[in-house]
């Protein structure tokens, strides 16, 4: 009855686990890099500030986790209406994690 019980556990656990996806990070502008941002703090203050023109990577430097080349594979942990919360898996930045808008984020 205690393995049954154990198992019952285990089995619970790893469905309510929360599950990580696979895809690649890839934004709509020409830059060869795309940001991810430390939260959705810091990614909702870089929209303000980015609504006066294009703001100046030195006051944009302090929101971001890292930058990533376009296509860089990313593991999505979860997903908003309108942000997701990454880790990238490879290259340069591998083990960098954020938030990105999830336009950003697309499949394989």
């Amino acid at each position: 009855m205690k393995n049954i019980l154990i198992l019952v556990g285990i089995l619970l656990a790893s469905l309510l686990a929360p599950k990580a996806e696979a895809a690649v990070l890839r934004s709509k502008l020409s830059s060869p890099n795309v940001w991810v941002f430390k939260d959705s703090d810091a990614l909702s203050h870089f929209e303000r500030i980015a609504q006066g023109g294009a703001p100046d990577e030195t006051a944009v430097a302090p929101l971001l986790a890292c930058k990533t080349p376009q296509g860089s594979k990313i593991t999505v942990f979860s997903r908003g209406d309108l942000t997701a919360f990454v880790r990238v898996i490879e290259g340069s930045a591998k083990g960098c994690e954020g938030t990105v808008p999830l336009g950003f984020v697309q499949d394989k």
